[in-house]
């Protein structure tokens, strides 16, 4: 181990990033810098485990970093992988400092005001955003290099061009209902989550009120992998007899089993001692079967988790599908509902997440399935019995008008999500639908939409939150406490 740590620093010190200065400023820290934006390499020396090496870049003056993580120096090739894709993220980090975002409206005039309130949000904040409000075809005409363009609701159809008119920036419509209220906390949040950007991340631990009344004395690590197309996390915290000691995220731009290695490996820099675990949960996106992620594991299908990690750090490992571990959150989390569902749908996206626990008991379903949309065939999903009568060439018009216009405005979403929820009500009949989706937060208007299918008296309530994350930690926590409760696990 020791000869891989010492290979690995010495090879860092001559590798040269472009546009980048690489200095090597003493046997524990080399540091690459270019305009605006650091990357620094450290080394953490121990001496009865390996040493540890962490890879971090960040835009000065900005906390939230583009790219961090810790792994053990066992495998050189590894080390030397993981220092290619910081460097990946060095190179592409730009000068500038401020993100900035385009409001863009018929005329320019309500989005200019929005603009105002988002800009006295951020700076309150104070968070690197500068906002400005253009009318659609001054933005059109004269471009610009922006991160986001954010369409009002009126001109939310023409996303399409917008889109093609500035190629490198996120281009979405704001709800309706954020924009008629200007709510601008509202608006950012949603931004933030489409660009990675955590900063307005608040964890809540304390959202445990019915937990409490589960007597225990566990130390668990709950682990939640949030899969982006650009930037996925790893987040995680350990817990003791339900208070959180210990907390971490880690950014990376593709997620890989070994990722996950890694972070159990290095929580003793956070003063966790791996030993005292009484067990460890695992959320993850795609269906979890035994362990084996089994469909859409972004990075991690078929590799049976639970059974790799166990045998590796001879600890209690317990996976789970996210969703599913959300819908447990939202259920332990109060005290009205005796069935609840839980509908996650990210910006951008077809098809959503379903997690429904049914009197106290998780679906899960055979091989993990249960909730799993993504084994839902599109078409089917928006045609139904029409979908015959389709030439391929309609076909195909179809699905571009969904994929490039349809899927990022709440009025074009609006029946594809109640059409997940119709199938969800005939199977499992909950009493509360918990719909964690940013563009559509108008719940009156998804009420509605459901009612041109079903009778009014048979629609669950229907609530929408904005903590799914939240809910992950809180039903992951539970699950695991349950099997740690329960001998056959």
């Amino acid at each position: 181990m020791e000869m891989v740590s010492r290979a690995f620093r010495e090879w860092v010190g001559t590798q040269h990033v472009d546009g980048c200065v690489t200095e090597v400023l003493d046997d524990e820290h080399v540091v690459l810098r270019k305009e605006g934006v650091t990357g620094a390499v450290t080394f953490y020396c121990f001496d009865d485990m390996p040493d540890i090496a962490e890879l971090h870049v960040a835009e000065e003056g900005n906390d939230d970093p583009l790219f961090f993580l810790h792994f053990e120096l066992t495998d050189l090739e590894r080390a030397q992988e993981l220092f290619y894709e910081m460097a990946g993220v060095l190179k592409g980090a730009g000068t500038a400092r401020t993100t900035r975002v385009l409001l863009c409206c018929t005329v320019g005039m309500t989005t200019t005001l929005f603009a105002n309130k988002l800009t006295e949000v951020v700076s309150t904040l104070s968070l690197d955003y500068s906002f400005e409000a253009k009318a659609l075809e001054d933005a059109k005409r004269e471009g610009g290099s922006y991160a986001a363009v954010m369409l009002a609701p009126q001109v939310g159809f023409r996303r399409r061009e917008i889109a093609e008119a500035f190629p490198q920036a996120v281009v979405f419509e704001i709800p309706a209902q954020v924009f008629a209220r200007y709510d601008a906390a509202g608006a950012l949040r949603m931004l933030m989550g489409l660009l990675g950007d955590h900063a307005l991340a608040t964890p809540d631990p304390s959202d445990l009120r019915v937990m409490r009344e589960m007597k225990h004395d566990k130390t668990v690590l709950i682990i939640s992998y949030i899969y982006r197309p650009q930037l996925s996390t790893i987040a995680w915290r350990v817990y003791d007899h339900y208070k959180l000691v210990a907390s971490n995220e880690v950014h990376k731009c593709r997620v890989e089993y070994p990722d996950l290695e890694d972070v159990i490996a290095t929580l003793h820099l956070h003063g966790v001692d791996i030993r005292e675990l009484d067990g460890v949960g695992i959320a993850l996106p795609g269906a979890v079967d035994f362990g084996t992620v089994t469909l859409n594991g972004h990075g991690l299908a078929g590799v049976n988790v639970e059974l790799e990690l166990a045998r590796k750090f001879s600890l209690k490992v317990f996976v789970d599908n996210n969703a599913n571990a959300g819908a447990v959150g939202c259920y332990v989390s109060q005290n009205k509902y005796d069935s609840v569902t839980l509908h996650v749908q990210q910006v951008g996206a077809m098809i959503g997440g379903q997690g429904t626990v049914c009197n106290g008991h998780l679906l899960r379903g055979r091989a993990g399935m249960a909730g799993e949309l993504n084994g839902l065939n599109w078409q089917v999903l928006l045609l139904g019995e029409r979908f015959s009568h389709l030439s391929s060439e309609e076909r195909d018009e179809l699905w571009t008008y969904y994929h490039e216009e349809a899927m990022w405005s709440g009025e074009g979403m609006l029946p594809v999500l109640a059409t997940m929820l119709q199938a969800n009500i005939a199977v499992a009949a909950p009493d509360a639908i918990y719909v964690s989706y940013d563009l559509i937060d108008d719940m009156d208007a998804l009420r509605e939409e459901l009612t041109k299918c079903l009778p009014a008296e048979l629609i669950p309530d229907l609530i929408h939150i904005t903590d799914y994350h939240e809910k992950i930690f809180v039903g992951e926590m539970a699950l695991v406490l349950q099997r740690l409760n329960t001998p056959a696990s």
